[in-house]
């Protein structure tokens, strides 16, 4: 996993991740698009669940994660209740 651990603990301190909050349309097409989106601009985001999320019940957030990490060809960061948080690496300009 070749991610720059220092800089992402910046990230997190200035709280500068990008975070995404998916309600009760689940994860649809505009929010795929807009989590690749922020993985290009930032490297890292968080997605959170929201109570009204249908995913909650459905599947369970460790595989969601891997799910969402395997499609956007990211890595996951972290899964804390609700939260996930994916990694990727910039591509070269």
């Amino acid at each position: 996993m070749g991610i720059n651990k220092r800089k992402i603990k910046s990230l997190i301190i200035r709280n500068e991740i990008p975070k995404i909050n998916v309600g009760r349309s689940g994860l649809t097409e505009a929010v795929m698009r807009e989590i690749d989106r922020q993985l290009d601009e930032h490297e890292v985001v968080k997605i959170k669940l929201l109570k009204n999320s249908p995913l909650i019940e459905e599947v369970k957030m460790k595989e969601l994660a891997k799910e969402i990490a395997l499609s956007l060809k990211a890595e996951v960061m972290d899964v804390r209740g609700r939260t996930i948080t994916l990694y990727r690496r910039q591509k070269s300009k």
